[in-house]
């Protein structure tokens, strides 16, 4: 099996979303509505903050969002619908309370996964958390440019996935 990183966009992103849609066959999935919605709606929001970091959306970081969207099972969006999409995330980077809140939260369908792999004894979450750091490693080098807030923002929410891992027990030896 290839390491997650080493996968496509489209693969990390389909990857996640069968994660999610495991462990709500397996009866872990407790949010509200439907867990690959959830796992859409975190994918979009983290990538989508990703790519307004710098404050310019970047046509090779709208290429990797709508292959990350499409595979997610949200259909194909033209560069238009994808900006739109982003803005929304950007929306909340202006508000400091609404950021903190997303980027030190666990998305519901990772809090499943989590609960999977305890008391399964899998390892899907890391998994998870390795392809989400994979998908965010292909936008911030989309576009060339590398900023402090975006590599903050991405190094803030993975830290706290990580550590999710190891509350959890489900971390994989390093």
């Amino acid at each position: 099996m290839n390491h997650p990183t080493n996968l496509p966009p489209d693969e990390l992103a389909r990857m996640i979303v069968q994660a999610a849609e495991q462990a709500q066959q397996q009866g872990y999935w407790r949010g509200e509505g439907s867990v690959t919605e959830d796992a859409a709606r975190h994918l979009s929001h983290f990538l989508g903050l990703l790519m307004a970091g710098d404050d310019d959306l970047h046509r090779r970081e709208l290429d990797v969002y709508g292959r990350v969207f499409h595979a997610a099972g949200r259909g194909e969006h033209s560069h238009d619908d994808l900006r739109t999409a982003a803005m929304e995330s950007m929306e909340m980077a202006n508000d400091p309370d609404a950021l903190h809140a997303f980027l030190t939260d666990t998305p519901a369908y990772l809090r499943a996964i989590l609960e999977m792999d305890r008391e399964r004894g899998t390892h899907n979450a890391d998994q998870v958390v390795t392809a989400l750091g994979g998908l965010g490693l292909a936008i911030l080098t989309a576009d060339g440019r590398e900023t402090v807030e975006e590599d903050s923002l991405f190094t803030t929410h993975l830290n706290h996935l990580r550590g999710e891992l190891d509350v959890y027990g489900v971390a994989l030896p390093t």
